[in-house]
């Protein structure tokens, strides 16, 4: 996928989770200005523990707490 850089060289990235916090390095690595929004810790989730940038949540959607694989790892 090309990246076509805007006009102004800004780009604007809503959610400073995990995945908003990586786009925004990257951008940023490559010379593009990055405004990142982020609601924490103006307003903070049951969810998070911190009023910090690209928390780790883990759910039980990431399944098994087994260390021997990939979700047990990211869990512990």
């Amino acid at each position: 996928m090309a990246v076509y850089p805007p006009k102004n060289n800004t780009v604007t990235i809503i959610g400073g989770g995990l995945a908003g916090s990586e786009a925004a390095f990257q951008l940023a690595e490559k010379g593009f200005n990055v405004v990142l929004y982020e609601m924490r810790p103006h307003k903070l989730t049951e969810a998070h523990q911190t009023g910090l940038m690209a928390e780790l949540l883990c759910s039980n959607s990431l399944k098994s707490i087994d260390i021997t694989n990939s979700n047990g790892l990211l869990k512990k």
